[in-house]
This record gives structure tokens, sequence and C-alpha cells, in this order.
């Protein structure tokens, strides 16, 4: 079983252009991942530095609130403002609680503690009246203490959310990292994935187009040969029907004038009238068989194409044919035809002959036309008819009258052209150049 390489090829060409988008889609995943992770992390760390930032607010605001013991007048006042700014403070803690709850429970736990003895301190503060006395002042410093206390955990809360902040910012960098990492492994993949394939595939098609020249080649050397032996095979019919045609004309003509004469001289002695005109009968049949005889040895190889020439020999074809199908055809002759190459003569007698019998046996025309030209370096010959004619486009396959016309253009390195109008008629038209015939003579003038 012959092994093909191109579906692995077309497999890995899909399997590469999946892999692109897939991991295209795959980074960008990762970068919106790490983006959104990142914006939400610094939203966390200033909500909770917002919030650790208003707690100290509020305890400052209530320190400068209970500088001094409040008068009685107002102490309902001051009571309200402090109870106001530990509802804002239960609310910041409980915003911290809710985003850093997981990681600082413990310090939040103790911010919540100092910040309720702060509060109830604070309570107590409200309570006293404008009097300097020894325990006024106690309570004032406790308060101070705690506040201070508060603030150092708040600001210890705030130490560990930064802390916190570079950890995620530091984890963040090493997932960038390891993205980078696996963006430039797969680009890396895809590249010498696609060298693969590039390599496999211009290594499989040097090896397609190498067998390609060779088969190219092959087939070349095989028309050659086909067109030579085809050559061959002309040469040697002609030759054949020039030895059957000689032989027809000297051997069977000869006996069979022979015969006519020795019927002739039985003609003059004495017989009675029935011999006499058996013997009239049978010289009637041998005259009969000498003119077949001699005709088909014209048709086989017609002895004026070598004694008197083409033009001669194609103006008796003209004749025979009008003779025999009752088409009038005309034929115009210029240049010295009579001069060609014996090749030549024989391919543009055989070619317009071919011609004349298709026209008789397809073209039903009633009319014909025939030009042999010779110039410089071409001779082209050209038979019209006005039959009915056929679509070019339709002619798929040939006879063998025309391939065998071909064949002889061909050998002589000359173009035969067939155009065709379906109610007009039909054009065909030989093209035979004349300049390597020239070069050859030359050459051989040259070796002489």
């Amino acid at each position: 079983m012959r092994f093909r390489i191109w579906p692995f090829v077309s497999i890995s060409f899909c399997v590469l252009l999946l892999l692109v988008p897939l991991f295209a889609w795959i980074v960008s995943q990762k970068e919106a991942e790490i983006d959104t992770k990142t914006r939400r992390m610094h939203q966390l760390y200033h909500q909770a530095n917002d919030a650790i930032t208003a707690i100290g607010a509020d305890v400052y605001r209530a320190a400068i609130l209970l500088r001094e013991p409040p008068s009685l007048e107002d102490r309902a006042v001051v009571q309200q403002s402090l109870a106001k700014f530990r509802s804002g403070a239960d609310r910041h803690l409980a915003t911290l609680f809710s985003l850093l709850g997981g990681a600082q429970r413990g310090a939040l736990d103790s911010l919540k503690n100092e910040l309720t003895n702060y509060w109830q301190s604070a309570a107590r503060a409200s309570e006293e009246t404008g009097q300097s006395n020894a325990s006024t002042l106690a309570y004032l410093k406790e308060r101070n203490n705690q506040r201070e206390t508060v603030l150092e955990v708040a600001q210890k809360i705030d130490a560990l959310n930064t802390a916190n902040l570079r950890l995620e910012e530091q984890q963040i960098e090493t997932q960038q990292h390891a993205l980078r990492h696996f963006a430039a492994g797969a680009t890396i993949g895809l590249l010498l994935l696609g060298v693969v394939i590039a390599v496999g595939s211009t290594v499989y098609l040097a090896r397609l187009e190498g067998i390609s020249s060779k088969q190219k080649q092959r087939a070349e050397q095989a028309e050659y040969e086909l067109r030579r032996l085809s050559n061959q095979l002309v040469r040697a019919q002609e030759d054949e029907r020039k030895t059957i045609s000689r032989e027809l004309h000297d051997e069977v003509g000869q006996i069979l004038t022979g015969l006519r004469m020795e019927l002739g001289s039985l003609w003059r002695g004495e017989a009675d009238a029935e011999f006499r005109e058996r013997l009239d009968s049978v010289k009637s049949l041998a005259e009969e068989s000498l003119r077949s005889v001699r005709n088909l040895a014209l048709l086989l190889r017609p002895s004026m194409l070598d004694d008197l020439g083409l033009g001669a020999a194609l103006k008796w074809q003209v004749k025979e044919f009008s003779s025999r199908s009752g088409i009038p055809v005309s034929i115009e002759i210029e240049g010295d035809v009579n001069g060609l190459p014996e090749a030549f003569r024989i391919c543009l007698y055989r070619a317009i002959q071919e011609a004349l019998t298709n026209c008789l046996r397809h073209a039903q025309a009633s009319r014909v036309a025939i030009s042999v030209v010779q110039e410089k370096d071409l001779v082209s010959a050209a038979i019209q008819d006005n039959g009915r004619g056929f679509e070019t486009s339709s002619l798929r396959t040939r006879g063998l009258g025309l391939v065998g016309m071909e064949e002889r253009v061909r050998a002589l390195q000359g173009e035969l052209t067939v155009s065709s109008t379906p109610g007009v008629g039909t054009l065909i038209r030989i093209e035979l150049p004349l300049l390597t015939v020239h070069q050859e003579e030359g050459v051989e003038t040259k070796a002489v």
C-alpha cells in the first residue's frame, strides 16, 4: 500500500490553525483574569485603607470633642456626637471585617475590643461635668491611652493591609511571569510546528516535483518515440504504397496489356459469331481490369508525383475526385511547389487527399476550393468547403484520417488547424515551415 503524506500535512495545518487561536484565547483569558484580580486587589486595598482612615478620623474627632469635660448644657450634644462617631466607626469596622476578615481576623478582633473600650471610656467621660478634679483627669488620661492604643492597632492593620497588597502584587507578578513563559513557550511551539510542517511540505513537494519531472521526461520520451515510430510507419507505408503501385503498374499492368494484345490477335483469326462475342466480352473485361489496376496504382502512389511534380498530381487528384463524387473542386497553386522536398510533397498530397475524402463522407458540400501557396520560408495549403460544418468544441475525438494528417504535418514541424461553423462550412489550413529545410541544406552544403 502506497504511503501518502498529504493527509498528515493537512491535519498538521488544521491543528496549527486551531492551536493559534486557542493559545491566543488562553493568553487573553489569563491576562483578563490577572487584570481583574489586580483591579479587585487595589479596590479592596483602597476600601480597607479608607475604612481605617475613617475609623482614625472618628477616634480623633471624639478625642477633640472630649478634650475637656463637657458642661452640663453641652453633655447631651456631646453624647449625641459620640454616638454618631461610634456608629460610623462600627460601620467602617464591619467593612474591614468583610474585606480583611479572613487574613487579619485576630488584628481586627483586637481593634474591635480596643474600640469598644475606647467608646465606653468616652461615654463615661461625656457624663462628667466640667469640674477639674483628680478623677476627671484620670478618666481623661485613660481615654487618651485608649485612643493611642486604638490608633496603634489601626496602624498595624494598615501596615498589614499594605503588606497584603505587596504580597498580592508579588503573586500577580508571578502569574504574569508564568503567563509570559507560557506565551513564549506556546509561540516557540507553534513556530517549531510551523517549521516542521513547512520543511515537511517543502521536502514532499520537492519529491513530488522530482517525480513529476521524471514522469514528464518519460512522457516526452514516450511521445518522441511514438512520433518517431509514427513517422517511420508513415514512411514505410509510403514506401509500401510506392512498391505496390509500381508492381501493379509494371507487373500486373503489363500482364493485362499482354492479355489484351493476345485477345486482339485472336480477333484476327477465323471464328464463329459466338466465339467472337465471347472474345469481345473477355477483351472488354481485360481492358476494364487494366484501367482499374492503373487507377488503383495511381491512388496508391501517383507516378506523376515523382515524374511531373506536386502541381500535376494535385490537379489529377482533383479531377478524379470531381469525376467520382460529382462535386466541383477548384484549385489554385502559387509558387514553385514542384521543387519542394519529397517529404513536403507527400505530406501535402496525402493531407489534401484525406481532406477531400472527409468532405465527401461527412460535409455534404456542393463546392470545394483548394489553394496551395509557397512563399520564401513557408508553404501553406487551405481546403474550404461549403458543407454543413460542425461545432469545433464538440469535436472531442478525431478520426484516424485527421490524426494521420496531424502526424504528417507535425513531423515536419508544421501546424494544422480546423475551423468550422455549422451551416457555413469547414476550413482546413496547413502550414509547413521551410526554414529548417533551408538550414539543413546549408549545413549539408558546408559539409561538402
